[in-house]
């Protein structure tokens, strides 16, 4: 049986795909596609699972596989070993934006904004041509993500702790959240762990905002403002005014405050765009572009990121 096959190589598990020509569908999953955490050996133990799965399925056409880090020079040598031992010589590696944005838009030119623990706009024009901003990391950008806005909030926190800032909502909520009575307990957690710790706040500003805490609903304006900027950034590039943004990550995919922000933001900023909820999940977008390839052209050539 022919059948092409979507992998969302995620951080906690793999899930994968399968669809033939009939519309036949088939999903399974493996465990976490994250080289770093797992490490090399754990990692080429999954690609002999996945292989496995696939070549037992029948005659696989075409793979795409999303992922985080594909930039990773050892990833990608991984795969393609796994690949060629396989025999499996259609096969992609692309970024897990490339592929959520592909589901969201069930394949149509367009543009997505990731908001999660890091944040990423990326877009898609009608010739096939890319265009990102964002997804610089927690140190210099992620405007938009869990992590600004958590770091926003301690910031906003340590203010009216010393003073200088307008008194907040948020101060109670922190510090009843993580049980915190002191400064330096305080300091302590935040420079104790990893910006997870940061980044799980996020909530915090959200429920604070609702309550109308001026401080939350302005880390939220200001976060929605710089967002809807870097959509702007990315539609001119792409000659896209009037063009669907779909709204992806735990931030924006929920009925939330910077879900509303960010909508009213993009009415000022990019009034011919149209924000949407996704209409297909990622491993969908990976089976789109892997379909694309197995049934319009027989084979293409395995492409590295």
């Amino acid at each position: 049986m022919d059948f092409a096959a979507g992998i969302d190589g995620g951080g906690t598990r793999t899930r994968v795909l399968c669809r033939d020509r009939e519309g036949r569908e088939e999903q399974r999953d493996f465990g976490p596609f994250n080289l770093n955490s797992i490490g090399p050996e754990r990692f080429g133990q999954l690609l002999d699972e996945l292989t496995a799965y696939l070549t037992a399925r029948g005659r696989c056409r075409a793979v795409c596989i999303g992922a985080a880090g594909v930039s990773n020079r050892t990833m990608v040598t991984a795969v393609e070993q796994a690949m060629d031992k396989a025999g499996i010589s259609s096969w992609k590696l692309v970024g897990d934006h490339v592929i959520a944005i592909q589901g969201a838009l069930s394949g149509r030119p367009g543009l997505a904004f990731i908001a999660g623990t890091g944040s990423i706009c990326f877009g898609r024009g009608p010739d096939g041509r890319e265009e990102r901003a964002g997804g610089w990391g927690h140190l210099i950008g992620d405007e938009g993500s869990a992590y600004a806005l958590g770091r926003a909030a301690l910031s906003a926190v340590a203010r009216a702790w010393d003073g200088w800032g307008e008194e907040t909502a948020l101060t109670g909520l922190l510090l009843g959240e993580l049980g915190l009575h002191t400064r330096q307990e305080l300091i302590s957690y935040i420079y104790g762990g990893d910006k997870t710790r940061v980044a799980s706040l996020a909530p915090l500003v959200d429920r604070a905002a609702a309550q109308g805490d001026r401080a939350a609903v302005g880390i939220l304006e200001e976060n929605a403002r710089e967002m809807a900027a870097m959509v702007r950034a990315v539609a001119l590039r792409l000659d896209l005014p009037q063009a669907p943004v779909a709204m992806l990550g735990g931030l924006l995919e929920h009925d939330t405050c910077l879900r509303r922000a960010f909508i009213s933001a993009m009415g000022v900023t990019c009034p011919g765009c149209t924000c949407i909820l996704p209409e297909q999940d990622a491993l969908h977008g990976a089976l789109l572009m892997a379909e694309k390839e197995a049934w319009q052209r027989p084979f293409f050539e395995g492409t590295r990121p």
